[in-house]
């Protein structure tokens, strides 16, 4: 699937208005460490995931804070002057950060603080919400604040089937909410936050899309995107079934690289430093960024270790948790068993 125009201009967006010397720089040097499978960095990550709350008012299947993991780390609200403390040790180095994780980020009531600040230290930003909680003065907000980008998190066009999956949700509210940031954006004249109707199908609502992208035009949404759906609950992700939207199949996909611990980390409320978005437990912790700096987290054991793993095509004996459980390494162990038998 082609990624809409909106999602370049958004680049481009960082590129020009957000950019520097010192952030080309980083981001060209990490892109040739990549190349180069390079497990110990120079470059610092090239955008960062930083979590505002692990709380969440829905339910959803597939998500541990909706299914309520007795391993989840905590149900945490990150307050502002965490965000600035964490913020401020790669805001030389980043073009956006994405402030969400396993949450409703619209329920921190600091969120808006938290965007006008990294907008005024030149960095986009971009969250992702089931909207059902939004009103006209986050609208305002929203705005004001210069967020650049919020995913909508809705599987249905009629609450039947929406429901199904956003378990507690109310489409109804959804859609009016997006009347109000679409007719705020109008009044003070703006294009920002840009808007993304987030469609992740299953069989029992692939149906609806057709019908959710029509209504997502009639809205004013910005664009629009189906993704596939886990069927699993996140636990699973390493051999998680997909829906093919073409062939009506469940089939799962199969990769031998990770670009994640290249480009980027995540950082819970808590302080808890995963390597990509699937960590959530105790075990997934790679560090911790009240006692570390990030700089220092970045460089660790568990981060060389991974890298050089998948660099080299290698798995070890050991693997540390989430990427245990990833396909990714799972298809690299196959591959190595392979290997030995020829």
């Amino acid at each position: 699937m082609m990624r809409p125009g909106i999602i370049y201009f958004k680049y481009l967006y960082y590129l020009f208005y957000y950019g520097s010397p010192r952030k080309i720089f980083n981001f060209i040097i990490n892109k040739i460490e990549k190349k180069l499978r390079k497990s110990y960095l120079n470059s610092m990550p090239i955008y960062a995931i930083i979590g505002p709350c692990d709380i969440c008012n829905l339910n959803c299947p597939g998500c541990p804070t909706g299914t309520k993991r007795s391993d989840l780390i905590g149900s945490k609200i990150l307050s502002f002057e965490q965000f600035k403390y964490i913020f401020d040790q790669v805001k030389k180095y980043i073009f956006n950060i994405t402030l969400f994780t396993f949450g409703e980020p619209f329920l921190n009531k600091e969120i808006f603080l938290m965007v006008e600040y990294a907008s005024s230290n030149r960095c986009g930003t971009t969250t992702h919400s089931n909207f059902n909680i939004f009103d006209e003065t986050m609208a305002e907000n929203a705005i004001k604040s210069k967020l650049t980008h919020i995913y909508l998190s809705i599987d249905g066009a009629t609450q039947g089937i929406y429901e199904k999956y956003r378990k507690g949700g109310n489409l109804s509210a959804v859609f009016e909410n997006i009347k109000i940031l679409v007719k705020k954006k109008k009044e003070m004249k703006s294009i920002f936050p840009l808007l993304t109707w987030k469609f992740l199908y299953f069989p029992h609502n692939v149906h609806e899309i057709k019908l959710a992208r029509q209504k997502a035009r009639k809205l004013g949404v910005d664009s629009f995107e189906s993704f596939p759906g886990n069927l699993d609950n996140v636990e699973s992700f390493g051999i998680s079934k997909f829906y093919n939207l073409d062939s009506g199949k469940i089939k799962i996909t199969t990769t031998d690289f990770c670009n994640e611990i290249w480009n980027d980390f995540l950082v819970h409320p808590d302080g808890s430093v995963m390597p990509c978005c699937h960590g959530f437990r105790e075990k997934d912790v790679f560090g911790n960024v009240y006692e570390t700096s990030l700089k220092e987290i970045w460089n660790n054991e568990d981060f060389i270790n991974l890298r050089k793993m998948i660099g080299t095509r290698k798995i070890g004996e050991f693997v540390r948790y989430p990427c245990a459980e990833c396909r990714i390494i799972n298809n690299l162990k196959n591959y190595n068993c392979n290997e030995e038998v020829r």
